[in-house]
C-alpha cells in the first residue's frame, strides 16, 4: 500500500468483502447469492485480499465446485437443518454458545458485543429482542465500519479514519478471530447426515477471510500513523 490509490482500492475491497460474508449467513439462499458466489467479482475480491498462500482463493474454489451439484432449493433446506431447526440446532450462530460452551443466548458476550456496537455508533436490526451476537450481525457490523471508512479515507478525515480501523481490529481480536473456529469446527462435526460441505466450506471462507483482514487492518492502521 505505497500510494493512496492503492489504500483507497483495499478498503473498498473490504466493503464488499464483509457484505459478501454478511449475506451468506444473515438469511437462506437464494439465486441472487447464488449469482453473486459464482461471479468473477468475489474471485477478485478474495484474490485482492488473499495472502501468498492462496486459502482465499482456494476456498472461494471449493465452494464453486460444490455448487456444481446443488441448487437453491437444497441450498436452503440446509440452512434451515443447520442453522434454524426445527428441533436440536447442529451449528447455532451467535457467538455466545461458543464463547460459553453451552447453547445459551444473551449471555456477557451478547452485552459485550452490544457495548462494541453502541460506542461505535452502531445498532442491531432487530435490537433489543434479538441476540446482538448472530455472525450475520457482527459482519454486517464489520461491513458498515468498512463503508465508513472509506467515506472518511475519501473526504480526507485521517482521524476518523484511524479510530474506526482500531474500532475493527479490537472487534475482530475480541469476537469474531475468538469463536468463528470453533464455529467451523461444530459445522464440520455436527452436520447431519447428507448436508453437502457447502456451508461448512462457507465458514471455514469466512473464518479464513477475518483473520486475512486482522493483518490487512494493522497494515492500514501503520499507513496512517506513518
Amino acid at each position: 500500500m505505497n500510494n493512496d490509490d492503492a489504500v483507497a482500492v483495499v478498503l473498498a475491497n473490504r466493503c464488499f468483502l464483509y457484505r459478501y460474508l454478511w449475506r451468506l449467513f444473515a438469511f437462506e439462499p437464494d439465486e441472487g447469492l447464488l449469482s453473486t458466489v459464482q461471479s468473477d467479482r468475489v474471485r477478485e475480491a478474495l484474490d485482492l485480499a488473499d495472502s501468498d498462500d492462496s486459502r482465499l482463493v482456494d476456498g472461494h474454489r471449493l465452494l464453486l465446485e460444490l455448487l456444481e451439484d446443488q441448487d437453491v432449493d437444497a441450498l436452503k433446506s440446509e440452512y434451515v437443518k443447520l442453522f434454524i431447526g426445527p428441533g436440536e440446532i447442529p451449528a447455532p450462530l451467535w457467538e455466545s454458545v461458543y464463547v460459553v460452551g453451552e447453547d445459551l443466548l444473551f449471555q456477557q458476550s451478547t452485552l459485550d458485543v452490544r457495548e462494541a456496537y453502541r460506542a461505535a455508533g452502531f445498532q442491531a436490526a432487530g435490537y433489543p429482542h434479538e441476540a446482538d451476537d448472530h455472525v450475520g450481525i457482527e459482519l454486517d457490523f464489520m461491513a458498515t465500519l468498512a463503508e465508513k471508512t472509506l467515506e472518511a479515507w475519501n473526504a480526507g478525515n485521517r482521524d476518523e479514519m484511524a479510530d474506526m480501523l482500531l474500532t475493527q481490529d479490537r472487534f475482530l481480536e475480541e469476537h469474531l478471530h475468538a469463536w468463528l473456529p470453533a464455529f467451523v469446527d461444530r459445522l464440520n462435526s455436527r452436520a447431519p447426515h447428507g448436508v453437502s460441505r457447502f456451508y461448512p466450506s462457507a465458514a471455514a471462507l469466512t473464518r479464513e477471510v477475518c483473520f486475512s483482514d486482522g493483518d490487512i487492518l494493522k497494515e492500514l492502521i501503520a499507513v496512517i500513523d506513518a
